[in-house]
């Protein structure tokens, strides 16, 4: 059997609790605009947010201009005209990202996990379909950054999950085969059939599930059940 050298993260939904921050998010901005926010609201803002990103995902548009298609979705629907011009669409986004870093938040144990790995000799990477910036501001913020050897973003390596290009990309700058290393994310596709595909060991993690157990045991899991 194999021996596991390297664990690959996803992270938004992995590690970095994307949909927690970004419900405060959007709820301190919509508040702001004198609108009190509903699960109505909230479903159409994530939704709008999945619909634009899997638009820039695929090439069809910038990542200012799906933030920007958020807006002109959304807004109307609330009975706010939103701004007829970019730049001030990319202002009034402004307004929402900074609500949306201020409640930034690793997932409970996180760091504890990563932190128990490093210790045992086990290299560490993270592969999101985040854009550069963004995503190694949100390791930066959460406190994370330091306790990972490689941060792939696709925008970086022009490839997104589940390519398994990408996941090859990051066992060679882990410095291990596919086949050493383990992939724990939270989306059946991209993360575990993408890693998969490329020869890793993957696990599929559910923080927001009703029987969610952490990222303690499904690693646990991934590495002791194979």
């Amino acid at each position: 059997m194999t021996e596991i050298r390297a664990v690959g993260f996803d992270l938004d939904g992995t590690l970095f609790d994307h949909l927690n921050s970004a419900t405060a998010g959007v709820n301190a901005f919509l508040r702001s605009l004198g609108v009190e926010p509903t699960d109505a609201i909230r479903t159409l803002w994530f939704s709008a947010e999945e619909a634009g990103y899997e638009q820039w995902r695929s090439g069809q548009i910038s990542f200012q201009e799906q933030r920007r298609y958020r807006l002109n979705l959304v807004l109307p629907a609330v009975g706010i005209a939103p701004p007829d011009n970019p730049a001030g669409l990319d202002m009034l986004f402004a307004e929402y990202l900074r609500e949306y870093r201020a409640a930034w938040r690793a997932f409970p144990g996180a760091a504890d996990v990563l932190i128990s790995l490093r210790a045992s000799g086990i290299r560490l990477g993270v592969l999101t379909n985040g854009s550069q910036e963004q995503q190694v501001d949100k390791l930066q913020a959460i406190g994370l950054q330091g306790l990972v050897d490689v941060v792939c973003t696709a925008e970086d390596l022009g490839v997104w999950k589940p390519d398994e290009r990408a996941f090859e990309v990051l066992a060679g700058k882990l410095g291990v085969t596919p086949a050493e290393c383990l992939f724990v994310g939270d989306h059946p596709e991209q993360d575990v059939a993408g890693a998969m595909s490329a020869g890793m060991h993957a696990v599929l993690v559910d923080h927001y599930g009703e029987h969610a157990v952490g990222l303690k045991a499904v690693i646990d899991e991934g590495i002791g059940g194979r």
